[in-house]
């Protein structure tokens, strides 16, 4: 009798792993979740998704179906670079501001259009035309409604950008 509880309890163990398994398989058709910290850019309040992992930045704001307007997702990198971007399965419109590894604007990118349903050899590629080491999207016309400028700097906890 024995046998026969331990050997049912292995059982549904296993079960409820592979319902565990296949969900998260499955949630790549949905958006991601991720830390969401206060900042500040060009003295408007925003809430922003850190992205940090490579998993993370390479998922962005795919399958989100809308953003408040102080809502944004902030790629972190190790150091400057070009950046290029694409919007494969988003389905907002999008701005992208690009910062220094200082965290101070030195481009911008207006109106990204959505990827949503699109095949990916249709999608434009949209490129940094300086080395950034941040890149945050916001939505679409926020650069106009916040008045940013060039050297606007963000002001988010560094120690939040690199901690888990």
């Amino acid at each position: 009798m024995a046998a026969l509880l331990l050997l049912t309890g292995f059982l549904v163990a296993c079960r409820s792993d592979a319902r565990a398994e296949s969900s998260a398989s499955t949630s790549d058709s949905s958006a991601q979740i991720l830390q969401t910290v206060d900042a500040r850019l060009g003295g408007n309040p925003l809430k922003i998704w850190l992205a940090r992992t490579h998993q993370e930045k390479a998922k962005g704001l795919m399958f989100v179906d809308s953003m408040v307007d102080d809502q944004g997702m902030l790629f972190v990198y190790e150091s400057p670079q070009i950046m290029s971007f694409w919007m494969k399965n988003t389905k907002i419109p999008l701005d992208l501001v690009f910062f220094t590894e200082n965290l101070e604007i030195n481009g911008w990118i207006k109106c990204m259009q959505p990827g949503y349903g699109r095949p990916e050899r249709a999608l434009e590629h949209y490129v940094s035309e300086l080395p950034a080491q941040y890149a945050l999207e916001l939505n679409a016309g926020s650069i106009e409604r916040l008045a940013l400028k060039h050297g606007d700097r963000l002001e988010i906890p560094l120690t939040l950008l690199y901690s888990d």
